[in-house]
């Protein structure tokens, strides 16, 4: 695999909050933050595109690490969807620039 540079933008200049990273050798961006600036995550434009997501917490019962994986056409609407699950305290999600195949064929390909 070739050398890449990872960039990784705080947008409130806080490690812990809304924050997006880029591989220099690839189209794709990921966008991650805490639920607590859900709407701030969401209201991205890139929260529109399709790609796979990621929330993660701890399971109420046992307080272990708990993550949910989804893939969905419209990140935004997808995530919604899941404001009723508790466990969840960080959403991240990865999407790719639309072109020929998009995501899903990029995952699919491996």
């Amino acid at each position: 695999m070739p050398s890449a540079t990872i960039k990784i933008f705080l947008v409130h200049g806080d490690p812990k909050r809304l924050r997006t990273a880029e591989l220099s050798n690839w189209t794709g961006k990921a966008v991650a933050g805490p639920r607590s600036e859900f709407d701030g995550v969401l209201s991205r434009e890139e929260s529109n595109s399709s790609g796979v997501y990621f929330l993660t917490g701890a399971d109420p019962e046992s307080g272990k690490p708990a993550i949910y994986v989804g893939e969905a056409e419209s990140i935004r609407d997808r995530i919604k969807s899941h404001l009723e699950k508790d466990f969840w305290n960080q959403v991240i999600f990865v999407y790719q620039q639309r072109r020929k195949g998009g995501f899903k064929h990029e995952v699919q390909r491996g």
